[in-house]
């Protein structure tokens, strides 16, 4: 095998390593997580692994990375913070392995901010920096400090999606029928977005 054909197989073992890893992440979280069994089914060694990515944590690291540069392609923040909710809302709909891996790191990296990559801070300083353009340009409430009001859309988009099931049961409508999630989240971001009178 050429020296170019090992490194092609070697970068596709470890893009296959970070997706199974992802799965493994979504369905444990980080503690609950096992190298032996992200090994196994990534058909690579452990040893292969931890000299590619250091350690568990690290390779969480990376695999948080992956989501978040995903979401930044499929969902990029825009000064329409309303819509901006409500794309983030139905990408994680659709991908709840995405959502599970942002919540897994949410509960693991509390308190942990020192020691988080500076490329997972870019992109979040790029979308308080929309936020900020966005309230410059009167279409978000300026009396929001820009973090917070980006912490709290995002908490609005997932908030249906992380509701308890007996509050699904309890919210259904008097025939039955289920709200529509996608209008409650829309409504909840334009409150928060617009400025009152």
């Amino acid at each position: 095998m050429t020296s170019r054909a090992a490194q092609a197989r070697g970068l596709e073992t470890r893009q296959r390593v970070v997706q199974v890893a992802m799965a493994e992440f979504a369905r444990h979280g980080v503690d609950g997580a096992r190298i032996n069994r992200i090994a196994a089914q990534a058909k690579a060694s452990k040893e292969r692994i931890y000299a590619w990515f250091g350690d568990k944590d690290a390779l969480f690291d990376e695999v948080m990375q992956v989501g978040l540069e995903e979401l930044s392609v499929v969902v990029p923040i825009t000064t329409d913070l309303v819509d901006y909710t409500v794309r983030l809302h139905d990408t994680f709909a659709a991908r709840p392995d995405l959502q599970r891996i942002a919540v897994w790191a949410w509960l693991h990296e509390h308190g942990q901010s020192g020691r988080l990559p500076e490329r997972r801070l870019k992109g979040y300083r790029h979308k308080i920096d929309v936020v900020r353009q966005a309230q410059g340009a009167g279409l978000a409430d300026p009396a929001w400090q820009p973090h917070h009001l980006l912490a709290t859309l995002i908490a609005v988009a997932t908030s249906w999606l992380m509701a308890p099931v007996d509050l699904h049961q309890v919210a259904a409508t008097a025939d039955g029928t289920a709200l529509d999630p996608r209008a409650e989240v829309r409504r909840a971001a334009e409150r928060l977005v617009r400025p009152g009178p």
